[in-house]
């Protein structure tokens, strides 16, 4: 028995899936390319950029995959279906979170390196204090995301833990926008972070409440593709 008092409409889901398989088939693409550059040249660059690339597609792929199979599937009236979506929804959420934090690390990797830095385990001095800067911070981010407050596996509970764990995210999302504009001068990269943190915020402050909102994931996901694309 199915409910459709909170179903999606059909070519709703249809497009949603549509979308989200062919960014996880342009990820998987983008690392393969990436791997292969390094295989065949040893880049160093090209080796970050596979696992940047990872980091952003496989993490989304934990909550993406099973929002395709719930779309093909439809909306349920068994509680006991609704508790399984709901765990397997929210350890997607969590797994990719803590790769999304981590993902931002190796983007400042890659941009010190495209600006300078002679390899990936020696960040310039100049560097150096603002990479533990965000290393900090995201290690602070991920150990908020753990604590059960943030009631990942239950739409039940609302709670003020979607905003505390993001608030180091986006310290860091400004100060990589900031060193993008003034340091590296890579205006079109930091428009793209700046425009996916934005969307990434609008979600988390107001999709509870209207679940529509929720659609602002989707220009932040072209962000990161168009990122993921630049580097290619």
């Amino acid at each position: 028995m199915t409910s459709k008092s909170k179903e999606k409409p059909l070519g709703m889901r249809i497009g949603e899936n549509v979308f989200c398989i062919g960014y996880l088939v342009f990820a998987l693409v983008a690392e393969i390319i990436f791997c292969t550059r390094y295989l065949n040249t040893g880049s160093l660059m090209a080796q970050l950029c596979m696992v940047m690339t990872f980091l952003l597609g496989g993490g989304d792929a934990f909550h993406l995959i099973p929002r395709i199979v719930y779309n093909f599937k439809g909306e349920t009236s068994d509680r006991g279906q609704q508790r399984k979506r709901e765990f397997w929804l929210g350890l997607g959420n969590l797994v990719s979170s803590i790769t999304m934090t981590v993902f931002y690390i190796f983007f400042f990797m890659v941009m010190a390196m495209k600006h300078g830095m002679n390899d990936a385990y020696s960040i310039m001095p100049d560097k150096f204090s603002l990479f533990i800067v965000l290393v900090v911070l995201a290690v602070i981010r991920i150990v908020l995301c753990l604590f059960p407050q943030n009631h990942w596996f239950s739409k039940d509970h609302e709670t003020n833990w979607g905003l505390y764990r993001n608030i180091p995210f986006v310290i860091m999302g400004v100060i990589t926008v900031c060193y993008l504009i003034i340091v590296y001068q890579e205006w079109l990269l930091a428009i793209l972070v700046t425009v996916s943190f934005v969307c990434y915020m609008v979600v988390v402050l107001g999709a509870r409440k209207k679940p529509m909102l929720g659609m602002m994931m989707i220009p932040k996901t072209v962000c990161y593709i168009w990122m993921i694309a630049l580097f290619l």
